[in-house]
């Protein structure tokens, strides 16, 4: 026999204005996450980074598109050790442009401290200050991680690697550190994470570093994972969500965890206003003239350049949407083919891809902001947003505009379907989304991940 948990107590006006601080310390789309206990799905790369850290020598490289949640596994990564009577000494420094292999390694030895005896009196002092007057160099990165002792596991995360601008030399010092870290066996572990779809991208000729790092490649997040990171909040706050507005969420999200975070915190915050502890579709909707409102002016500013046309008729808008709506690949590629349907749908009449291929090619020139990027030979070419936040707010700009029929909106209540407009063969021929991976059966079976 079951016993049901007692029902919570009804929101009163005294618990709104602690709810809505919760909500905004739980919902942190501008923060990256630094509690274990929050942090959603990645086990798989979870797992890549505890080898690494766990063999001597071995180090790792994170890498994938803005925006998909590097930065937050790499500060939580220290949490997921299992350390036992080992101390995890972690430490993550963020590259800008002008750094160097110099600067950057200055600024961990700054927060590197110990003791000495100085004129009889006990000093403090920085690593940083036993190397004044002299340039850093790879062996004596190896002499200073050889001084942690067996009981610490240290952890070096080397952040937006990708912004260093100086012809790959910060590149090929510190593949020059690895392999001597990992050549001596080293305790010491080096996490690398950087924009880039392969290692190759950040580390342009130095590919030899592959023999002793792990690669961790970080698509967008799978459906499981966005939907985690809305249940596990959501219970930490005594809330709960119909299942077609978390349903709605996860759409809009794209695979990209920040909107997931937006749009459920002023979700939840207009839930809790109304003194409701359950979350519902108007309360999606709702939030999603709140993230148009609140995001950011790069955003818009790209978005209306990319639209931009004073001839009467160019559809620019309108195919920027079906690009947001068009099937793609783990990467964010779509091809030109699976645009036509979505810009048949927004359309309402047959199409074909004549029609908008021009466009496509003008979409990734500087007169439109480069608002996609393309690669591949011709006739081979595949499309994505360069900026993977500007997909979502593409999508939903076009629905807060009314470009997206209320039949179509209304497909979003149906998890099983899995896309907007899954009524197309295009959509059945899907077999990979870009928070599910996941495979459609023609025959209308069940909406399944890999």
């Amino acid at each position: 026999m079951s016993i049901k948990p007692a029902p919570l107590p009804r929101l009163t006006s005294d618990d709104v204005p602690s709810l809505l601080f919760e909500i905004g310390q739980l919902f942190t789309p501008s923060t990256p996450i630094r509690l274990a206990d929050l942090f959603a799905g990645r086990r798989r790369q979870i797992g890549q980074l505890l080898n690494a850290v766990a063999e001597p020598g071995r180090h790792a490289i994170l890498y994938g598109e803005r925006g998909v949640g590097k930065t937050s596994l790499s500060q939580v990564l220290a949490l997921f050790v299992p350390a036992g009577r080992q101390t995890v000494v972690h430490a993550r420094k963020a590259c800008a442009p002008g750094d160097t292999y110099e600067t950057i390694w200055r600024k961990f030895f700054k927060d590197m401290q110990f003791t000495h005896v100085e004129d009889g009196e006990q000093r403090v002092a920085s690593l940083n200050d036993v190397y004044t007057g002299r340039e850093l160099e790879p062996d004596d990165i190896l002499r200073e991680m050889k001084t942690f002792s067996a009981n610490d596991i240290p952890i070096f995360v080397v952040d937006e690697f990708n912004e260093i601008e100086d012809a790959g030399e910060t590149a090929k010092l510190f593949a020059n550190t690895i392999k001597a870290l990992s050549d001596d066996g080293v305790p010491a572990t080096i996490v690398i994470v950087g924009v880039g779809d392969s290692v190759s991208q950040l580390f342009a000729g130095h590919e030899s570093i592959q023999r002793c790092t792990e690669e961790v490649p970080m698509p967008r997040m799978s459906r499981d994972e966005l939907g985690e990171i809305i249940d596990t909040r959501l219970k930490a706050l005594g809330l709960n969500i119909e299942p077609d507005a978390r349903w709605k969420i996860i759409i809009l999200a794209r695979g990209l965890p920040t909107y997931v975070h937006r749009l459920g915190k002023h979700a939840a915050g207009r839930a809790v206003s109304d003194l409701r502890r359950r979350i519902n579709e108007e309360d999606v909707d709702y939030s999603i003239e709140e993230v148009l409102r609140g995001s950011l002016e790069s955003l818009r500013v790209g978005y209306e350049r990319a639209i931009y046309s004073n001839q009467p008729g160019s559809l620019f808008k309108e195919i920027l949407l079906s690009c947001a709506l068009a099937p793609a690949d783990d990467a964010g590629y779509f091809a030109p083919a699976a645009v036509l349907t979505p810009f048949e749908k927004i359309r309402g009449k047959p199409m074909t891809i004549a029609q908008y291929r021009n466009h496509l090619a003008d979409f990734i020139t500087e007169k439109r902001g480069s608002i996609l990027q393309r690669k591949g030979e011709e006739r081979g070419y595949r499309y994505r947003f360069r900026d993977p936040a500007m997909l979502p707010y593409v999508l939903m700009k076009g629905i807060a505009d009314g470009m997206v029929s209320e039949d179509a909106k209304g497909l979003l209540r149906f998890p099983e379907q899995g896309q907007l407009f899954a009524d197309s063969p295009e959509w059945i021929r899907c077999q990979s989304d870009w928070y599910g991976r996941c495979s459609w059966h023609a025959a209308g079976g069940p909406f399944t991940s890999h």
